[in-house]
C-alpha cells in the first residue's frame, strides 16, 4: 500500500512541470517563461480582451520600471532580463489583441490603442535604459526596442488606419 501511495505522488510530482507549462498558454499564445506562477495567474485570471490586455501591460510596466532601477544600480544583465520580460508581455498583449475573432472588432481597437499607448508612455524609460546600458550589453536592447517600435507601429496603423496606411505608404 506504501508503495502505490508513493508511486503516485511520483507521478504528480514528475507530471507538475507539464501542468505548470500548460497554465502559461492561452489558445497558442504563450506567455513569457520567466513570469512567476502568479504573474501568469493574475493575466489568466482575466477572460475579458480588455482587462486581459491590461493586466500584461500593468505587468510589462512594473518589469520596466524593474529594469530602470536595476540599471541604476549598473546590474545591466538583470535591467537586460527585465526588458526581455517588459518586450515580451507587451508582445504577448498584441498577438493576444490580434487573435480575437472579428466579432470583437471594438475589444480589438480598443486594446491595439491602449497597447500603443503603453508602449508610447514607456519609451523614456526604454531610451533611458539603453543609454545607460554599456555598449557590450546593448545590442539585445536595441533589438526589444525596435520589435516594440514595430508593434507600436502596427497597432497605430490599425486602430487609425484601419490597416491600411502602412501598406499604402509601402508600395509607393
Amino acid at each position: 500500500m506504501k508503495w502505490n501511495a508513493i508511486f503516485i505522488l511520483l507521478s504528480v510530482f514528475a507530471l507538475a512541470p507539464v501542468a505548470a507549462g500548460q497554465a502559461k498558454k492561452v489558445d497558442d499564445r504563450a506567455l513569457p517563461n520567466q513570469l512567476s506562477e502568479t504573474e501568469v495567474q493574475m493575466i489568466l485570471k482575466e477572460n475579458n480582451p480588455k482587462s486581459h490586455v491590461e493586466a500584461a501591460l500593468k505587468l510589462s510596466d512594473a518589469h520596466l520600471a524593474k529594469a530602470v532601477k536595476n540599471t541604476e544600480a549598473h546590474q545591466y544583465k538583470t535591467a537586460i532580463d527585465e526588458v526581455d520580460v517588459y518586450a515580451s508581455l507587451v508582445i504577448y498583449a498584441d498577438g493576444y489583441t490580434r487573435k480575437l475573432p472579428a466579432a470583437e472588432v471594438k475589444d480589438r481597437n480598443t486594446c491595439l490603442k491602449k497597447i500603443e499607448q503603453a508602449i508610447f508612455k514607456q519609451s523614456r524609460n526604454l531610451d533611458l535604459v539603453l543609454r545607460e546600458v554599456p555598449f557590450d550589453f546593448r545590442e539585445p536592447v536595441d533589438g526589444k526596442i525596435n520589435d516594440l517600435k514595430k508593434v507600436r507601429l502596427r497597432a497605430l496603423d490599425d486602430s487609425i488606419g484601419g490597416g491600411k496606411i502602412i501598406n499604402s505608404s509601402n508600395e509607393n
